[in-house]
């Protein structure tokens, strides 16, 4: 090897490595390919007729005689929700029935339409005279919605948050249309 030139070897170095590879796809190509079935001969058939006997078998005096009598299926049956079916032929369940009450069962107030007694008469309230508190009771330690201290104001739900003067920040942005356009910087 000592005539070859450095070029020379390289490409039979590539030339060798490439015939490698094609015989490791074949080898690993080979392991995918699902095997041809193969038919199973049948079994040798023997002219020998086997002989088959069959015990009776004699019923023990101890066993009884189960009897099953057949439905009588010439009424036709009622279910619960009132259809009737009788093979093939079927009919819509009835209306149902409301009941119907009195004017002196609905305006009695010691019962209820029903029948069931009621225990307390209910009360009449006025809604109109209700009396609404005054202010909300304020806990001795518990902070109420807008109260400010040290730079921050007091949110209910959000709890202390930094006031930064009054309100948010406002952008004015010019209407060309675009409704893809970025409007402003979300890491400000």
């Amino acid at each position: 090897m000592k005539n070859m030139n450095d070029k020379t070897k390289k490409w039979l170095t590539v030339t060798g490595c490439l015939a490698l590879c094609a015989v490791l796809v074949v080898l690993i190509g080979q392991q995918f390919i699902t095997p041809k079935p193969v038919d199973n001969p049948f079994p040798p058939q023997s002219s020998e007729v086997s002989n088959v006997t069959v015990d009776p078998k004699v019923p023990d005096s101890t066993e009884k005689e189960i009897i099953v009598t057949p439905p009588d299926t010439t009424q036709p049956t009622s279910s619960d929700n009132g259809a009737v079916s009788s093979g093939t032929e079927q009919t819509i369940q009835g209306d149902v029935s409301k009941p119907e009450y009195t004017e002196e069962q609905l305006t009695d107030p010691s019962q209820k339409p029903n029948g069931e007694k009621v225990t307390e008469p209910p009360t009449a309230v006025d809604h109109n005279n209700v009396e609404q508190p005054k202010d909300t009771p304020k806990a001795d330690n518990q902070p109420q919605g807008g109260d400010t201290k040290d730079g921050k104001i007091y949110v209910p739900g959000f709890g202390w948050i930094t006031d930064n003067g009054g309100g948010g920040q406002g952008t004015t942005v010019d209407g060309d249309g675009d409704i893809n356009k970025q409007v402003g910087n979300m890491g400000e």
